[in-house]
């Protein structure tokens, strides 16, 4: 019956069963509230190759790829690096398609116990310095546990040591564990994002990941 089903679900559209009795959702929103992402971030996204982003055609079929089959990136501990000189070209959508999908495939069965993360590189820079409001233990357990993180806008300007090196434990802890990461930036030059986190923190993000630049322009 039509008043039975939930339009908040992602499924809505091609499901049949009674929203009264569905695990299915639950469990995912769970996920997805728990994960970081805003809700705005936890609808489906599209991505489509137009005229303002042909020549990423190429990179598009390889993130494609990656997103068909995030469980055996995650099963392989692979990390990828999304970067592009250009802002709003797709790069943190593609990222946080991967983790939806993830979300998809396995968040059933995972109630309570967090599969993935979304990090803005920024914010959680700010919540690290910020001493009178320490982020909780378990959150940071999670960022170092749970299966697939996705950090973005990894490269920022204007970070001390003592960020980098709060950056660089935690990334390291994660990459020590065989757990995988999605880095999105907008530094496409290993020297650059060097300048930017340091050689540690740069060669264990960079040299750890498969590279995927993205060349459009804005598509916002």
């Amino acid at each position: 019956m039509e008043e039975q089903r939930n339009s908040e679900c992602w499924y809505k559209d091609t499901c049949k069963e009674d929203c009264d009795r569905c695990v299915v959702y639950p469990q995912l929103k769970w996920q997805m509230d728990n994960s970081g992402l805003y809700p705005a971030q936890q609808h489906p996204i599209k991505l489509y190759i137009t005229e303002h982003n042909r020549q990423d055609k190429k990179a598009f079929k390889e993130l494609a790829a990656i997103r068909e089959d995030i469980g055996s990136f995650v099963d392989n501990h692979e990390n990828l690096y999304i970067c592009s000189d250009n802002v709003g070209n797709g790069k943190t959508s593609w990222a946080i398609r991967m983790l939806h999908t993830y979300f998809h495939h396995y968040a059933v069965g995972n109630y309570e116990n967090l599969l993935g993360m979304f990090v803005s590189t920024t914010d959680l820079l700010l919540k690290l310095k910020d001493f009178n409001n320490p982020l909780p233990a378990k959150y940071l357990q999670n960022l170092e546990n749970v299966d697939l993180v996705v950090f973005d806008d990894i490269g920022v300007t204007g970070v001390s040591q003592y960020d980098l090196t709060q950056l660089y434990n935690i990334i390291n802890k994660r990459l020590l564990a065989n757990k995988s990461n999605i880095f999105t930036s907008n530094v496409t030059s290993y020297d650059k994002l060097e300048e930017l986190l340091g050689s540690r923190l740069a060669s264990r993000i960079y040299n750890s990941s498969e590279v995927i630049e993205l060349k459009g322009t804005d598509l916002r």
